[in-house]
């Protein structure tokens, strides 16, 4: 009966037991990682990241709102500019 060879891989400390006559890898075992350390602390984070997204909606949502304002005071002003000057308009399919 031939011995097992069993090792710890140094950065993920997963365990490897190995078949020394073959080579190959009899078992994994891969440490269980807690994101968490307790189901208060994960219901926080998860409130957090909802109070974060809903503060992104709103801030999009104002600049949104001041995003229309703006292009309508812009169009307001490229209005007057056009009644108050009798040239015609450039146009760009012609070759000049």
């Amino acid at each position: 009966m031939s011995r097992t060879l069993r090792i710890t891989c140094p950065c993920c400390d997963t365990l490897l037991v190995i078949d020394p006559a073959t080579g190959s890898i009899l078992l994994e075992e891969r440490p269980k990682h807690r994101e968490h350390q307790s189901l208060d602390e994960a219901l926080g984070q998860v409130k957090a990241q909802r109070r974060e997204a809903e503060e992104k909606l709103a801030r999009a949502m104002e600049e949104t709102r001041h995003r229309e304002e703006i292009l309508e005071k812009k169009f307001e002003e490229a209005r007057k500019k056009a009644a108050r000057t009798d040239e015609p308009p450039p146009r760009p399919f012609e070759g000049d």
